[in-house]
């Protein structure tokens, strides 16, 4: 049997789903998202199974323990071809969402990007939400934002 060499395919877009200057405070979710991320779409890897989930957290009120997390949810958008599930994310709630993965925070009271792989098998499109894992306040205000950008990724042969 022959080695057949695999490797990750990124998509061609990636989608920024969340920008928000809006604050949120500790264990409370973000606002509705910018965009609806669309797994349909990509012009070469159309319903992507998995996704890099990058997010970038500007600063927080105070220093945020070593180890805690901000956590990436969504709600599901056209389930059935014209149906969303219900019940968005609010305050301290996930509502109908589901849970995706969770980025790991440092004990720095300044700006932390990570990145996640997430699975979104079977997933059409998605609202996405993070949620303030931390007992600190994300300050996402004077000219700084909270942005998590999604881009389709898939495990293929390579050739």
């Amino acid at each position: 049997m022959a080695d057949v060499p695999t490797k990750y395919f990124k998509g061609t877009t990636t989608t920024t789903v969340i920008s928000t200057s809006t604050d949120i405070a500790a264990a409370n979710f973000s606002n509705a998202p910018t965009a609806t991320y669309d797994n349909t779409t990509d012009a070469t890897l159309p319903y992507a199974p998995f996704a890099l989930a990058m997010g970038e957290f500007p600063d927080w009120g105070g220093t945020p323990a070593q180890g805690s997390r901000v956590e990436l949810w969504g709600l599901l958008k056209d389930t059935d071809g014209t149906d969303d599930d219900t019940d968005a994310p609010a305050t301290t709630s996930p509502g109908g969402a589901r849970f995706f993965g969770s980025w790991v925070i440092t004990n720095a009271d300044a700006f932390q990007r990570r990145t996640i792989i997430i699975d979104t098998f079977g997933c059409d499109k998605i609202d996405f939400y993070i949620k303030n894992g931390t007992a600190q306040n994300m300050n996402n205000d004077g000219g700084t934002s909270a942005v998590v950008k999604i881009t389709p990724l898939a495990l293929g042969v390579s050739v």
